[in-house]
């Protein structure tokens, strides 16, 4: 057991902090729920639409490419999370585009900080709270004053040396010399060279198939001119499979929580009727985040997701829970590939996306359904929340298994 001190505490709070910036919605919907690209550019010039995907792409690329240096990506964050604060509180009409283009890349940036930071730290309870408060923040339109706790955040990363593994390790003890020994000639060593940089946390496998994920939002772009059917089809079908073959190669355990995760991101508003209030929804990230301390957190998980399917509309915010605690069980699966961030950014975002279009493709074919998100009635909610639930189930049996 660690002594607890400032320098191994130090980047637990910033992660923590650097979350509100994550959650802070930014003036868009979060990639999460609603890709850039199936609705992001819908009322907008085809150019506009362009610029903001590219701004994805580079986001999620940088992000997970400086994966080792998350510390250095949320400093830099800070001072942008500070220009977007100013903005929003009188925002200028002519710069909107530019405003969404940077808060749109700052805050996949940021996630993807946070995300590589718990993972360096092995701290789950940081990314139940990453991506459910990257979620909620889609939901709570205006609540930008979470960008000066992402702010604080930043400055404090820089504060952070080096990672976990070298500041928790006790220092050795000298080793007791054999006066009956002889003394052996000694030879010269070459003299190591010190590496002044951390041991990565994303290796190259992740950054090549997280980028490859995020250039998938430029393909409903290719797919004007078609009928909603075929968009609303072709869109999900392409999406799924990406999912499923760029899930599958960092092991069917990081595929599974994937899958689970996203079941519940599409089911997350949707039992709520007329929505929630963001202080329910913060609540519930929070709850979850705390449950996630305790053993068998899988299986607490598993159980939020029922409760979410059956009572969610009158619990407000427990369906955040299920998600917060979803997210951080998966952690010691996803660990072992040192795959988090590109899982619970990019992939995420892809198999949340084709379940959505291919949903809705279902409405618009066979009901007739020409526009909106048709989840109203829980014939899908609860499908969704409940399999979430068996699938958090089965792996939180494998995992107890195994251990």
């Amino acid at each position: 057991m660690h002594t607890v001190t400032w320098r191994n505490l130090l980047p637990i709070v910033a992660l923590v902090l650097a979350t509100g910036g994550v959650a802070a919605d930014g003036g868009q919907q979060s990639e999460l729920v609603v890709y850039a690209g199936g609705r992001l550019g819908a009322g907008v010039p085809w150019l506009d639409t362009l610029l903001v995907l590219v701004a994805v792409v580079g986001a999620t690329g940088a992000g997970l490419a400086f994966g080792a240096r998350w510390p250095t990506l949320l400093l830099a964050a800070a001072p942008l999370d500070v220009v977007l604060l100013v903005a929003s509180l009188n925002p200028p009409a002519d710069l909107r585009l530019a405003l969404v283009v940077v808060a749109t890349a700052t805050r996949l940036v940021s996630l993807l900080a946070v995300l590589a930071g718990a993972q360096e730290r092995e701290c789950a309870p940081v990314v139940g709270l990453a991506v459910g408060g990257y979620v909620a923040g889609s939901y709570m339109p205006g609540a930008h004053w979470f960008l000066a706790a992402g702010a604080v955040g930043g400055l404090l990363a820089a504060l952070v040396g080096r990672p976990a593994a070298r500041d928790e390790l006790p220092p050795s003890a000298p080793a007791t010399p054999d006066t009956t020994a002889p003394t052996p000639v000694p030879r010269p060593t070459p003299t190591p060279r010190p590496s002044t940089h951390p041991a990565s946390t994303v290796d190259r496998r992740v950054v090549i198939v997280g980028t490859l994920a995020s250039l998938l939002a430029l393909l409903p772009l290719a797919l004007t001119g078609r009928s909603p059917q075929e968009t609303l089809g072709l869109t999900g079908s392409v999406f799924a499979a990406a999912a499923v073959v760029l899930g599958s190669l960092f092991g069917w355990r990081s595929l599974l929580w994937q899958l689970a995760t996203a079941f519940v991101v599409l089911g997350i508003g949707l039992p709520l009727g007329g929505g929630v209030s963001w202080p329910y929804m913060v609540i519930g990230v929070v709850v979850g985040c705390a449950l996630s301390f305790l053993p068998y957190r899988a299986f607490i998980a598993a159980a939020l997701c029922l409760v979410s399917a059956f009572v969610g509309s009158s619990v407000p915010g427990i369906v955040f829970a299920a998600l917060a605690c979803l997210a951080a069980a998966a952690l010691p699966s996803l660990v072992k590939r040192s795959s988090t961030p590109v899982v619970f950014g990019p992939l995420l975002a892809v198999a949340v996306t084709a379940g959505s279009e291919l949903i809705l493709w279902s409405q618009v074919t066979f009901n007739g359904q020409q526009g909106g998100v048709l989840f109203g009635d829980g014939q899908v909610t609860v499908p969704l929340l409940c399999a979430a639930a068996a699938v958090a189930l089965g792996l939180g049996v494998v995992e107890t298994l195994n251990s």
